[in-house]
């Protein structure tokens, strides 16, 4: 209110003095100078309170829209900063729960490689053990329009001095091999497998003749057994019989090997080169 009384004192005194400085040829008789020189003091006077007045009133303004800044600053300071530590919380929360799962995924993954593999090494045993009644012969010269099971029996009967004739025989027939240079080797598969163990025992007979007998090994027990055989630091001697593997290290003992193990996993000690 007083602001408002001040501003109408003030504009009162700045329109006498631009009507007295605009009449001031007319009413110079009649006012004497002394009383003008103190009425234009005063009004001068007031103005300067006025004006100060509303400095102060201005600066006041500013110091308060700097507090209410300053405030909305403090505050927004601490919102942001509980923000962070929720979102930090949240993030953290989030992370443990994926790194329990993913614990437990590698878990289930570890478990499910274990029965794979026990899996897989069942399959190999199955396959391997349909195989008992097979041999696998090489060497023997290929003829156009060959009858291999008869080729074969010729060969039992005058190498082995072998009782065994065609009709011993379910199927005997060469398969692939990649060297181009050596004939195919003949699979045979006997009806009994005690003719196929008469033909193994007494295989030897073949040395030096060229043409060699083994067991019809699938590709991961032929895998296992080159594996085994190649091993000449831990391995003295390496043989298959009835599909199984059996090697001799350099102690002289003999070992029994399946599918999926190792010889690490047996504990088989590498022989030690004296310097």
């Amino acid at each position: 209110m007083a602001t408002g009384t001040s501003s109408t004192l003030l504009s009162y005194f700045k329109r006498k003095r631009n009507n007295s400085s605009t009449s001031s040829g007319s009413t110079s008789s009649s006012t004497s100078p002394d009383t003008k020189k103190l009425k234009d003091n005063l009004e001068d006077t007031f103005i300067s309170i006025q004006e100060t007045e509303e400095l102060e009133n201005t600066m006041s303004e500013v110091n308060i829209v700097e507090l209410v800044t300053k405030e909305v600053e403090n505050k927004l300071d601490v919102f942001f900063a509980n923000m962070k530590e929720k979102i930090k919380e949240e993030v953290k929360e989030v992370i443990d729960s994926v790194m329990k799962r993913l614990q437990g995924l590698e878990k289930t993954v570890e478990t499910l490689s274990m029965e794979n593999k026990d899996l897989k090494c069942k399959l190999v045993e199955l396959e391997q053990y349909g195989r008992r009644p097979n041999v696998r012969i090489f060497g023997v010269r290929e003829e156009q329009g060959e009858d291999c099971k008869a080729k074969v029996a010729k060969l039992l009967q005058t190498k082995l001095n072998l009782d065994i004739r065609a009709g011993d025989m379910d199927a005997a027939h060469r398969v692939p091999q990649r060297a181009k240079d050596r004939p195919k080797p003949i699979i045979v598969r006997f009806f009994s497998r005690d003719d196929k163990e008469r033909v193994m025992r007494t295989r030897k007979k073949l040395k030096n003749t060229g043409i060699s007998i083994s067991e019809d090994l699938c590709i991961e027990m032929l895998q296992l057994y080159n594996r085994v055989k190649n091993d000449t630091l831990r391995v003295q001697d390496c043989w298959a019989w009835r599909g199984n593997i059996f090697f001799k290290d350099h102690r002289g003992m003999t070992h029994k090997i399946h599918y999926g193990q190792s010889l690490q996993d047996l504990d088989i000690p590498a022989m030690q080169y004296k310097a």
